[in-house]
C-alpha cells in the first residue's frame, strides 16, 4: 500500500476517533437552560426545576443520544447509580409479555436519570434472604418491588432497614406508602362504557383465579360497569381459573347456541386464548364476537386482530417509580402517599 493510502487510512481513523460524545453543555444549549439545571434534572432535585423544564431537558438528551457519565456520578455522589428490580419466578416466564414491556419502560426511565436497573429474583426455599442481603451489601441505591401484595412480607422487611424502596402495587395502611399503581376497577368500568356504546349487550367475563386485589378489582369493575348501564350477567358467564380450565370453559361457551356477544377478560394473555379458540371454531374476534383484555402490552399486539384492551401506561408508571426512588434516595423516607396512574382504552380490532 502506498504512503498516500496509508496517510488517508490514518486520517479516516483519526476522523472517526475525533467524533465527540455530546456533553452536558450540549444538552443545556439545546434545551435552552443552564448546565446546573441539566445537572439538577439528572440528579432528581425537583425543587430546582419545573415539569416543563424537565421535559425540555429530557427531549434534548434523547435528541443528542446523551448518556450521563455514570462513573463520574458515582464518584461525586458515592452512589452505585443502580436500582434493583425484584421479579418473581412467574414474572420471568417468557409468556409474560407485559413483564417485558414494563421492564423496557423501567430501563428507559432509569437511564434518563443516569441509573441502571439490576434485575434479580429469589430462591423458593427462602424468598426473603435476598432482601436481607441487599439491605446490608449496599450495591444498589434503591429497590423496586413488583407484584406486591397489600400486606407484603418483603415490604415489612425493607421497612425495618435503610434501603430506599418503592412498590409497583398498593400496600396496607400500616406500611410505608411509597407505591405506584393503577385503578383496576375504574379502568374496567371505563371499558364497559366503551363496549356498551358499541351496542354490545350480552357479556361474559373470564379472569385469572387468585385472591390478589387487582384480580378482584377487575371483576368488580366489570360488574360495576354493567350495573350502571342496567345490564346483568349470568352466573355461569363469569369464570375464573387458569390454564386448561380456562381453555375448556371458553370452548364450551363459544360452542353454545346462545353465546355472549362480548367476552371481557382480566388480561391480554387470556384474551389471546379466547381469540385463538374462537379462530379454531370459525369465529373471528371483532366480527363474530368481541374480545377484550387488560394490560395493553405486547401480547395484545401479536394476535390477529389486535386486542382492544385497558392499557396500563407503562411509561408513566415507570417514570413515577423512578422519580419516587430518586426522592427516597435524596431525602430518606418521604412519607408521601401512594399514587394511582390513570389507565387508557387501547382500541384494537377485537372489539
Amino acid at each position: 500500500m502506498s504512503d498516500t493510502a496509508d496517510r488517508g487510512k490514518m486520517a479516516g481513523a483519526n476522523d472517526r476517533h475525533s467524533v465527540r460524545r455530546p456533553s452536558i453543555d450540549d444538552v443545556a444549549k439545546l434545551a435552552g437552560v443552564s448546565r446546573q439545571t441539566v445537572s439538577n434534572v439528572l440528579n432528581g432535585r425537583k425543587d430546582y426545576f419545573s415539569t416543563q423544564t424537565q421535559t425540555r431537558v429530557v427531549a434534548a438528551m434523547e435528541a443528542l443520544s446523551y448518556k450521563p457519565n455514570r462513573a463520574a456520578q458515582t464518584l461525586r455522589s458515592r452512589r452505585s447509580m443502580q436500582i434493583g428490580y425484584h421479579m418473581s419466578g412467574e414474572e420471568l416466564e417468557t409468556v409474560k409479555g407485559f413483564t417485558l414491556s414494563f421492564l423496557q419502560a423501567l430501563i428507559k426511565a432509569a437511564a434518563r436519570r443516569g441509573y441502571q436497573i439490576l434485575v434479580f429474583t429469589h430462591t423458593d426455599e427462602d424468598p426473603l434472604s435476598v432482601f436481607t442481603e441487599l439491605t446490608t451489601r449496599g450495591n444498589i441505591d434503591a429497590l423496586i418491588i413488583s407484584e406486591s401484595q397489600v400486606d407484603d412480607p418483603r415490604v415489612r422487611l425493607l421497612a425495618r432497614g435503610t434501603l430506599p424502596f418503592v412498590s409497583f402495587g398498593r400496600l396496607a395502611p400500616g406500611l410505608p406508602q411509597q407505591w405506584v399503581d393503577i385503578d383496576n376497577a375504574h379502568g374496567m368500568a371505563m371499558l364497559m362504557d366503551y363496549l356498551v356504546a358499541k351496542a354490545y349487550g350480552r357479556f361474559a367475563y373470564v379472569g385469572a383465579e387468585g385472591d390478589e386485589y387487582w384480580k378482584r378489582e377487575r371483576l368488580h369493575g366489570f360488574r360495576r360497569g354493567l350495573d350502571r348501564h342496567g345490564l346483568k350477567v349470568r352466573d355461569d358467564d363469569v369464570f375464573e381459573g387458569s390454564g386448561d380450565a380456562i381453555r375448556d370453559h371458553v370452548r364450551r361457551m363459544l360452542s353454545r347456541r346462545q353465546r355472549p356477544d362480548a367476552i371481557v377478560t382480566s388480561s391480554d394473555s387470556i384474551a389471546a386464548v379466547v381469540v385463538n379458540i374462537g379462530h379454531s371454531l370459525g369465529l373471528r374476534a371483532g366480527r363474530d364476537i368481541a374480545v377484550t383484555g387488560f394490560d395493553g402490552g405486547a401480547m395484545g399486539l401479536i394476535t390477529e386482530p389486535t386486542i382492544t384492551s385497558v392499557r396500563i401506561p407503562l411509561e408513566k408508571v415507570a417514570g413515577e417509580l423512578i422519580d419516587r426512588c430518586q426522592a427516597e434516595i435524596d431525602a430518606g423516607p418521604t412519607g408521601r402517599p401512594g399514587v394511582l396512574v390513570p389507565t387508557e382504552i387501547f382500541q384494537g380490532g377485537s372489539a
